[in-house]
């Protein structure tokens, strides 16, 4: 059965839920006030960084534009080369563009040619070439004196090489 409640009990129950809920309603309202001045900043700021995003986009199309009339439509340098067939292609002569366009000091592996190839000659190769693969042309281009071997590759890096001359 329920409990019986004095009128005293009642009052004091009930003016405790009052003071609790007077409490946690001034508590809001404040947060609230807090919130309100943080959303108008943030909205400023937005504001001025949607007008600098447009000015700096009619720019760089203006540039753009500009550098566009001024640059003459040509092929890029790998386009126009004879790689071999899709399916076997000449790793050696790739890997001879690709480093030449590298500076003298610059280090490259491996890995990094066999991404630079699948990139630039992608829709003329059957299968991406592989890590090995380029691996193997470096290895052959160092016998031959055309690539440098900077390290020796072990189980958990690749070789190092770079450019002679």
């Amino acid at each position: 059965m329920a409990k019986q409640w004095s009128v005293e009990e009642l009052m004091a129950a009930l003016e405790t839920e009052v003071a609790v809920h007077r409490e946690r309603t001034a508590y809001h309202a404040q947060n609230e006030e807090f919130h309100r001045e943080k959303r108008s900043q943030h909205e400023a700021a937005l504001e001025t960084a949607a007008r600098r995003l447009e000015e700096l986009r009619a720019v760089s199309a203006a540039a753009l534009e500009l550098v566009g009339h001024r640059a003459s439509p040509s092929a890029p340098p790998d386009q126009g080369m004879d790689i071999g067939p899709a399916s076997k292609p000449r790793l050696t002569l790739i890997l001879k563009t690709i480093v030449e366009e590298i500076g003298a000091d610059q280090h490259f592996g491996p890995g990094w040619l066999a991404a630079e190839v699948n990139r630039r000659f992608a829709g003329r190769l059957r299968k991406p070439v592989t890590t090995r693969q380029m691996s193997a042309a470096c290895r052959h281009l160092a016998r031959t004196g055309r690539l440098q071997q900077v390290r020796q590759g072990k189980g958990r890096y690749e070789s190092r090489f770079m450019r002679v001359g």
